[in-house]
Order: C-alpha cells, then structure tokens, then sequence
C-alpha cells in the first residue's frame, strides 16, 4: 500500500538570502573541516600501511595442536576448524545451536515516510518548492518514530515491542588450542540465514507467536497480507568453520597485535588463506580506504566552499536565469579549487609524514629543473664586419 501527499511552500528573497547567510557560516566550518579529515586520512593511511608492513615481516606460520611459550607476545598465523562450546542460546525462545553466534532479528510491518522536493525559482528571487511525502509498509527491525511524519494521524506506527533484535554468543570459541579473545571474535564474519531444520525446535506457539513452516514466528493474522502491527522472528547465525587469522598469541589468546607505531593488527578470513595474501589483501583495503577518504574530504571541501559563496546566487536570483548561471559559475569555480586545495593539502601531508620522501621528490624536481636550464647553450651571435664609410672630399676638391 502507497499513500502520498503534496505539500507546496513559498519562500521570499529576503528569507533566502537570510537562509544562505547562516548556510555561508555552516560551509565555512565544513570547508576548514575538510582540511583536517585530509590532513588526519594521509596519516592514518602512511601508519595503517607501516603496521601491515611490520606485522608482513613479524608474522610467523604456526600450528594449532598446541600453545609454545616461545611464542609469547609474537604475531601468528593460525588455520583450522573455529568450533565454541556450549550452544549459543536464546534464553526467551530456547533455541540452541553450535555456533559461534546467534542472532534474533525481531520485524515489525511498519509505515515509511520519504519525501521528495523539487524547488522552482520565481521573477523576484523567492521560490517555490514541491514536496511529495510518500508513504509505504516495510518490514523494519529499527521501530519507526511515526510521530514526526508530516500526516502522521493516518500513518501511526506502534511503539509496543515485546521482543528487540539480539545476538547470543557461546561462552568460548577456540582455534585448535588457542582461544578467540573478544576482538578476534568480533572480526568473525559468514553470518547466514538459520535452516528451518533447525529452527524447528522452536515452541508452535510463542506468546502471541506461532511458528511457520520456514521456521519463522509470526504474530498477526495473514503472513501472505500483512498488516501494519503485524511482527516477525527470524534467526542467523555464525557457523562453526574454518578461517584463518594473523593475531598476537597472548597466553593462550589470539588477540590484537600493536605494532611499534601504537597501531593494531588483527587479520581474519574465511578459509584458508595464506599470510601473505591477507597482508595484502589488508593493504589494498588500506589504499581503497584511503583514496574514498580523500574523495570524501574533497567532495566536503566542494559542499563548504559552494555554501559561503551560495548568498551571491541568492542575490542574483532577482532574474532566475541569472541565479542559475551564477549557480553553475560558482559550483565550477569552488570544484576547481577545492580539487587544487586538496592536492595541496595531501601533498603537504606527504612531506609532513613522509619527509625523506617528500623532500627528495621536491629536491628531484627542483633539480631537473636547474639542470635543464644549465644545459641549455646560449645561441651563438654572428658579428658581421660593416665597411667604414669613405671620407668626404677635402674643401674646394
């Protein structure tokens, strides 16, 4: 089921010049904002990047049979069978199952608001705005705050929850002889959707829940037509399986390792993967990382620095065609800049982190620069002999 409204406002030029004064000071703040994100990701990525590298050199291939003290406080690369004991378990329903992790997903059928604008410039500077508010039923494990919807009368949600979203975990999971600290365990992923085989231990009736042929527990009328109010209860889990994981042995823990730079390392894939390729696999996620931040802080740059010049727009919005080719003027004038300011500030960064590097690539240049100057010959200059003049006549000659 879909509802929708329309709701059509006006806005003075005054009020929007007034509004996009107080935008000015918000992209001001967004626009220094974007230099220290810059300036912290060139960090963060050059001391990610110096840990792994570490952490590449440091790692040693162990089994898993048993715990060496020679091994104390060393990074290790273990492989094997994850397996936790006892069952994790859902006291309220009473599942249980081997695994390394349970997790209740608690649904309840709700109403959505999304809204939709689309603003039209008017002779004189003010404008008018269009704004569809659109309403849908979905399925949501988050409850939905009805109360702040524009027609919020005939799209009341309910705020009564018997039962939230949870996740159980078993009491210890160990690999071979070694035990998962809590960060290892944290970085466990292959989460999938429990069998019904399984979930069929639940009780057919829950409260006001009944069980499902596909395992689920459902409180409402029609599962097929569901109606707002109506909840549902579906069960994932983290299978006992074999991954592979780079951590420091810390006892009998594989816990987190801190490199000398203060950063942690802590590697965990699904299968068996060689320690080489998931230090790779690590670098090549730092670099993505790293090259979305600096995509990121440029983009905010843009956003700050079109919002303290969006009051000259404002003012030439007096003629509509005129608003919007200053518009467009002074979004391409702030892109260009903000692209320069921040190859800028991430080539300072690199000289500040890196200052060997960056200062014997500035070094490179001047000095291919000074040589290319040097070698270049001044141009030979041909002097070619004039013959003098020949004397005048002596007088009465």
């Amino acid at each position: 089921m879909v509802d929708r409204y329309t709701e059509v406002t006006r806005t003075g030029w005054g009020k929007r010049i007034g509004q996009s004064l107080s935008g000015a000071l918000i992209g001001g703040l967004l626009f220094l904002g974007s230099f220290a994100l810059l300036w912290w990701n060139e960090g963060r990525a050059i001391a990610e990047a110096r840990a792994l590298s570490e952490g590449a050199g440091a790692v040693i291939d162990v089994g898993i049979d048993t715990v060496e003290a020679k091994n104390e406080g060393r990074l290790l690369h273990v492989t094997g069978q994850v397996d936790a004991s006892p069952q994790a378990r859902d006291e309220s329903t009473g599942l249980a199952v081997d695994a390394l992790q349970l997790r209740r997903v608690v649904e309840m059928y709700q109403w959505v608001e999304k809204r939709s604008s689309k603003e039209k410039k008017k002779l004189g500077g003010g404008t008018e705005t269009v704004t569809e508010y659109e309403y849908r039923q979905e399925w949501n494990d988050d409850p939905i705050d009805s109360s702040d919807f524009k027609k919020s009368e005939t799209h009341a949600n309910p705020n009564q929850w018997p039962l939230h979203s949870d996740s159980f975990a078993a009491n210890e999971v160990k690999l071979g002889a070694f035990t998962l600290a809590q960060a290892t365990r944290d970085a466990l992923g292959r989460w999938q959707d429990l069998p019904a085989a399984i979930t069929a231990q639940l009780p057919e009736q829950f409260g006001e829940f009944r069980r499902l042929g596909n395992g689920a527990l459902y409180r409402g009328a029609d599962p097929e037509r569901p109606e707002v109010g109506d909840m549902r209860i579906r069960y994932e889990y983290q299978p006992e399986a074999t991954f592979s994981i780079v951590a420091k042995q810390s006892g009998g823990l594989l816990d987190r390792y801190v490199a000398s730079n203060g950063r942690e390392v802590l590697l965990v894939e699904d299968g068996s993967v060689p320690a080489a390729q998931m230090f790779e696999g690590a670098q090549a996620r730092n670099s993505l990382i790293t090259w979305l931040v600096r995509a990121g802080g440029t983009l905010l740059m843009w956003i700050g620095l079109s919002m303290v010049f969006a009051p000259i727009s404002r003012v030439l919005d007096v003629l509509p065609m005129l608003g919007t080719i200053g518009s467009w003027g002074i979004g391409l004038v702030t892109g260009l800049i903000s692209l320069l300011l921040s190859l800028l500030t991430i080539g300072i960064a690199w000289v500040f982190y890196r200052p060997l590097l960056g200062f014997a690539i500035i070094a490179a240049v001047v000095g291919l620069f000074v040589w290319s100057r040097m070698g270049r010959k001044p141009a030979a200059v041909t002097v070619v002999a004039t013959p003098a003049a020949p004397p005048p006549p002596p007088p009465g000659a």
